[in-house]
């Protein structure tokens, strides 16, 4: 359909010292993110012998939209034409992926519709919101300044410098994004440039918590209890009772996608409790093989 993704690949001098088998986590980066805009996570991750790469889904990473098609949450059709792009260029390599923040639930719904057809063998959710449908009604009264900012950096990503062709398809709902004081307003209002008539038909084909039973790669869940975004009331610690290949780490401080380590902050130990499980499952996957 025209519509412009894209992926990002880490360069430094520990990857282009990899060999072709090495493998390869796969980011989905956060509600209004881009390759650039995730390096604080990427940038340790060649010491652990992994090559990276971001997925960078529609209006993100500065690339304008070439029709009026965009999705808050991102589209699991582009996400698997990402996946089959990177297998093509690295057919030997074992593959996992990590969300972050809204990439969290993208990755969640990826893998529970593909379940036995995704590639992937070991993923990392990382600070979810878990049912999108109810995570964010009451964050504009409980954090009203983080709520705000999140709205407005919506609107940057996908409104300013897009407004003819989605003002085309739809006046109504551009006006209605535009308007949109709240993270849960713009939602509402930007149903439709996902390809749907509503926000609750969004939430069928597009809630992380509709499709996890479907996830058949070991998956580590993190969430911070002091997280201002996706807040403790939204965790489901039932989720790894319920599904035997996930496991759920809940921490007292990390804040939101943050988790800083070092004393002035130089390095994040959600990277290194991440890449350390994506490890061990890469060294079974090994062992199973030989």
């Amino acid at each position: 359909d025209n519509g412009i993704i894209s992926i990002d690949w880490m360069d430094d001098p520990k990857t282009r010292m990899l060999p072709d088998n090495a493998p390869i986590i796969c980011i989905l980066h956060t509600v209004t993110g881009s390759g650039d805009g995730t390096w604080d996570f990427l940038r340790d991750i060649p010491k652990y012998g992994w090559r990276a790469c971001v997925f960078v889904r529609r209006g993100h990473g500065g690339h304008p939209l070439m029709n009026a098609t965009f999705s808050v949450m991102g589209d699991v059709e582009d996400t698997k034409l990402q996946v089959e792009a990177v297998r093509k260029r690295y057919p030997n390599a074992f593959f996992g992926m990590a969300g972050l923040s809204a990439g969290s639930g993208l990755l969640i719904t990826y893998l529970g519709k593909e379940s036995h057809n995704s590639p992937i063998g070991v993923a990392a959710s990382l600070c979810p919101a878990y049912d999108i449908s109810q995570a964010f009604k009451g964050l504009a009264k409980r954090y009203p300044m983080v709520d705000s900012v999140i709205t407005k950096s919506m609107k940057k990503t996908w409104i300013h410098g897009n407004a003819d062709v989605l003002r085309e398809h739809c006046s109504v709902s551009f006006e209605a994004c535009c308007n949109a004081e709240t993270i849960m307003e713009f939602w509402e209002s930007a149903s439709k440039y996902s390809g749907h008539e509503d926000f609750d038909e969004f939430c069928k084909h597009n809630n992380p918590m509709n499709f996890f039973q479907g996830i058949r790669c070991p998956t580590l869940v993190l969430n911070s209890l002091d997280d201002p975004v996706c807040v403790r009331e939204n965790i489901r610690f039932d989720l790894a009772e319920q599904t035997e290949n996930v496991a759920l780490a809940v921490t007292t401080t990390g804040s939101h996608i943050a988790y800083v380590d070092g004393i002035v902050g130089e390095s994040q130990w959600m990277t290194k409790i991440c890449m350390e499980f994506m490890s061990h499952a890469y060294h079974d996957h090994l062992h199973q093989t030989v």
